[in-house]
């Protein structure tokens, strides 16, 4: 009897203890216990304050997930337009749903407005919940969309998170919200890029809490958001939090990373929402008294915005996150010693070409490709770095002027075809390459071309209301892999909502070998570190003086020559091309076929006619 006693005493003291133990796990100064494996909560204490997060679990792929996670206050009312408020975890954290999308056009509708302003969150999707291990790599995801569209509940996770990453997308401000300023030090417009600094500061805070490690984070974006990742990692704010760089079919020297025209640029803008043109605090009142639907609509028929270039820090005020042009901080080699993987999709501009439209805008389809040529030739973006010797000058072989005439007998198909391939090289490629060279005299960069045309799933499910992604009918350009296509192979496709696109889904064997062999490619950069360096033939560093580069099909492989040749008929400096013969350019336009460049008419017209390519909005 007496020994049943003791064993239900014994028994019972264990439990209590156990509480107790957990109890001061939670309120005290070290990482809480972990709970139950299949109990999706995590106990935070941090800077003095206690939190319990409670998400998800998929108890088919064992997925955990904490949605909707607040990074910083919302924006409302008289923190409208100004910078994002942190904001630390603490109480009771409901983060099982996704939360709303950052208030935009609807994609289908431009007249039509969702989302909300409280939408300054962040999604966390980890394979494991945290213990006494390692932590795991960090990939801190920005949406592309041209500062217009976009959501974090819009990525699925699970392809990357299978390969023992944590995957943490974000949101920020959309719009005249995100992007309204003239670059001054007191109005310098770029919020969208504020908060996404704001969100990397809170993720290296807090991910070591959800099982990451906190010194490897790679943030990876695509269009606008790989410009971002770009900007994010040079800018003093957050280089140190970030230690790498995946840019997907968009670098920060494509010739619309920022806005060269700030001023003009905040005066429509505000003209278009009603108010008058003056200094910041007229134009703030102003627009702080529009509805969210007001602030929205005024923009219809602006396909994007972009950031501004601020004024220097100099210590005296609030630090600013892009103080410097890309091309300067390129040539300066002003970015923090840690890699860079970037890439493109093998005919970018497919989905955004309208002859008739450029026809109409420029006269002729020449005289868009000579306006062009003009932004990415050797004055722009190109000549990044005056003391690499040029090769023996491509213009003895071919003529630019004349081989960006389109004989008259050529039909609207042909006309086409070298479009997309014109605009693909000159606003993509181009740039991509250009950094890629330019990064790796300092640091390590890769360069990938992807090549895999899906069966389901394409850009739009992503981009919808891009005009870069709906311009132009599939038809047009069968087996094309168009700007947007490899986002439905790395991330189950969701609407903005969080709802899933079933039409979408990845079920053809060629696309699930694809989706095996991207995300296990990213996932493998996400998991590369200094002190862990990754034996791997397909890593093969994109040197100046080097020409490898990798090529995403149903499986991953290393390529050489990577349109070199081409691409520098257009002036650029590439070292590469000291190892390879270009002997055919000597065919002239023949023996070339539809390789050109080009730049607005991929996005369906100009927001002002008689503005220059640069000037037109929205290119991701």
């Amino acid at each position: 009897m007496w020994r049943g006693r003791w064993l239900i005493i014994s028994v019972g003291l264990l439990l209590l203890l156990t509480v107790i133990k957990r109890s001061e796990a939670i309120v005290g100064g070290s990482q809480a216990a972990p709970p139950p494996v299949d109990d999706p909560v995590v106990f935070v204490r941090h800077v003095g304050k206690s939190a319990r997060v409670e998400g998800t679990r998929n108890r088919q792929t064992g997925l955990y997930a904490f949605r909707g996670i607040r990074y910083a206050d919302a924006p409302v009312g008289e923190y409208r337009f100004q910078r994002p408020r942190f904001k630390r975890l603490a109480g009771d954290v409901d983060a099982i749903n996704n939360g709303p999308p950052c208030p935009q056009p609807e994609p289908n509708n431009p007249y039509k407005v969702i989302g909300n302003e409280d939408c300054l969150l962040l999604n966390i999707f980890t394979p494991q919940m945290p213990d006494e291990t390692t932590g795991l790599p960090v990939v801190v995801w920005i949406h592309g969309g041209g500062y217009r569209y976009g959501s974090a509940a819009q990525y699925g996770a699970e392809p990357l998170t299978e390969n023992g990453v944590i995957f943490i997308p974000i949101q920020y401000r959309l719009g005249s919200f995100g992007v309204i300023g003239d670059g001054s030090r007191d109005f310098s417009g770029n919020l969208a890029l504020l908060d996404m600094a704001s969100a990397v500061r809170w993720v290296k805070d807090y991910v070591s809490w959800f099982g990451g490690d906190p010194t490897q984070i790679k943030v990876i974006g695509h269009g606008s958001g790989a410009t971002a990742a770009m900007i994010l990692s040079s800018a003093s704010m957050s280089r140190s939090s970030i230690s790498g760089v995946v840019a997907m079919s968009g670098s920060s020297l494509q010739p619309n990373s920022y806005d060269q025209e700030p001023v003009t640029s905040l005066n429509e803008i505000v003209t278009n929402h009603g108010c008058s043109a003056g200094n910041e605090t007229e134009i703030v009142k102003c627009m702080r008294g529009k509805t969210v639907e007001e602030l929205i609509k005024a923009l219809t028929g602006n396909v994007g915005m972009n950031p501004a270039v601020e004024q220097k820090d100099d210590g005296r005020g609030l630090l600013g996150v892009l103080t410097s042009t890309p091309e300067m901080t390129m040539k300066e080699g002003d970015f923090p010693k840690i890699p860079l993987l970037i890439g493109v999709t093998k005919d970018e501009t497919a989905n955004g070409i309208d002859v008739k439209e450029i026809e109409s805008s420029f006269n002729s389809v020449t005289n868009f490709l000579q306006t062009t040529s003009k932004k990415v030739g050797l004055d722009g973006f190109l000549n990044l770095n005056k003391s690499i010797n040029l090769v023996d000058s491509l213009g003895g072989v071919l003529d630019l002027s004349k081989y960006l005439e389109i004989p008259k007998s050529w039909n609207v198909t042909q006309i086409f075809d070298k479009l997309v391939e014109a605009t693909t090289d000159a606003v993509f490629n181009l740039p991509a390459i250009v950094t890629a060279q330019s990064w790796s005299k300092s640091s390590k960069s890769f360069f990938y071309s992807f090549e895999h045309r899906s069966e389901s799933t394409k850009g739009s499910d992503f981009l919808a209301g891009l005009p870069l992604v709906s311009k132009t009918s599939s038809a047009k350009q069968k087996g094309a892999v168009a700007h947007g296509d490899e986002l439905g192979i790395l991330f189950d496709s969701h609407d903005v909502h969080g709802n899933l696109i079933e039409r979408a889904s990845v079920k053809s064997k060629r696309d699930i070998n694809a989706r095996k062999a991207f995300s296990t490619f990213i996932a493998k950069f996400a998991h590369m570190n200094a002190s862990n360096p990754r034996d791997d033939s397909l890593f093969k560093q994109f040197s100046s003086k080097g020409t490898p580069y990798i090529r995403i099909g149903e499986q991953v492989s290393l390529e050489n020559d990577f349109r070199f040749c081409q691409l520098s008929i257009w002036g650029a400096q590439l070292e590469a091309l000291k190892s390879i013969s270009c002997k055919f350019l000597g065919d002239g336009l023949g023996g070339l076929g539809k390789v050109v460049g080009g730049l607005t008419g991929l996005l369906g017209g100009q927001s002002r006619p008689a503005a220059p390519p640069n000037r037109v909005l929205g290119l991701f």
